[in-house]
């Protein structure tokens, strides 16, 4: 018969919680679906501006570490390809804002080779042209964030040669008519990035001169009012990029303005929550365009200090182990130890009243 002893107790949970272990490590790699993609970009590139064409993302301006660009980029995340399409930009721009009409891309303002801009550029994808609109912003912007609304293009922010923006622009292409909102921003900024959210407008974090924002601010487009929400990033950052999955906005990487990073933070406007995310980017980065399919978030290229990147990352938020999902995994193994405590002893006794 066998004998209970401190040694068999010890032997039982150790087995009980190496098993567990490697189920929740199972369970967390297979749920961690951020990967790159077989493909990659033409060129290691940033700064450029990205949206999602019924079917496809294009990626449009950008630079390299070398220059910038004047190119067009097409993914097809089905086919896996990637082209350069014949279409060019006017001039090499960098640090552009765009926005998806379901006809046009409309691509805002910019820097070309240290010059400001302020015009409105249009492509067609489906004639392949280019073709600059006659009105233009108000003021030279780079670093401005884009966001279509009720067929309105809302252009937030941005800075030129003298100072940060705190103004919202409003450009309506049916009637070609640009305006500036009464509304402000809580402070000028730069290097937000933004969602949106049935009616309301999000956006995250950015920078002020030389202060580096952990605001989130909420932007309603028919009341056309600004509110600072209580909810923050979880730390300062700017240069990011953002998606809206149809449930929860995804923020990718950024810059706290002496490293970047590969963090993922999840905000939930609903509950106004915001929790960084246990799956990561592949590498630091800031400076990326990134896109929403429908089912996945497609991340582009970046930059981190003196390197550049050319990968598109694949991200499924829908198997991602999160905040509370990692908090079940911890109570779940204390409950899995008291068992092996516990049950050993248990089974002796019944076995000794057996025999």
């Amino acid at each position: 018969m066998p004998r209970f002893s401190v040694q068999n107790t010890l032997r039982t949970s150790i087995i009980f919680v190496l098993a567990f272990a490697l189920i929740l490590t199972s369970g967390i790699s297979s749920a961690q679906t951020v990967h790159k993609e077989t493909s990659t970009l033409p060129y290691a590139m940033y700064r450029g501006t990205a949206v999602w064409v019924e079917d496809y993302a294009l990626i449009i301006g950008g630079r390299t570490l070398v220059e910038q660009l004047d190119t067009i980029i097409k993914f097809d995340p089905k086919s896996k390809q990637v082209e350069t399409l014949s279409a060019r930009l006017p001039t090499p721009r960098a640090s552009v804002s765009s926005v998806w009409t379901g006809e046009y891309v409309y691509i805002f303002a910019g820097d070309h080779s240290g010059q400001r801009l302020k015009n409105i550029l249009r492509y067609d994808p489906s004639t392949g042209v280019v073709e600059e609109m006659q009105e233009e912003l108000p003021m030279e912007l780079v670093g401005s964030t884009a966001i279509w609304f009720d067929s309105k293009a809302y252009i937030f922010g941005g800075h030129n040669d003298t100072d940060f923006s705190d103004m919202i622009f409003v450009y309506e292409p049916a009637t070609g008519n640009v305006s500036t909102l009464s509304t402000r921003l809580p402070t000028p900024r730069a290097g937000t990035s933004a969602v949106s959210v049935g009616d309301h407008i999000y956006l995250f974090g950015g920078r002020w001169q030389a202060q580096i924002l952990t605001d989130i601010i909420e932007f309603d487009p028919v009341a056309q009012s600004i509110r600072l929400m209580q909810s923050q990033m979880p730390g300062p950052i700017y240069h990011t990029s953002a998606i809206w999955s149809g449930k929860h906005a995804y923020v990718f990487g950024g810059s706290n303005g002496s490293e970047t990073t590969d963090e993922i933070v999840k905000f939930d406007p609903y509950n106004e929550t915001v929790v960084r995310i246990g799956a990561r980017l592949p590498t630091t980065r800031e400076r990326t365009s990134a896109v929403w399919s429908g089912s996945v978030a497609y991340v582009f290229g970046g930059q981190s200090g003196g390197d550049s990147f050319d990968d598109i990352v694949a991200f499924d938020p829908e198997g991602v182990p999160e905040g509370d999902d990692i908090t079940l995994y911890i109570v779940l193994a204390i409950i899995i130890i008291l068992l092996a405590i516990v049950l050993p002893p248990v089974f002796y006794m019944r076995r000794k009243r057996m025999s």
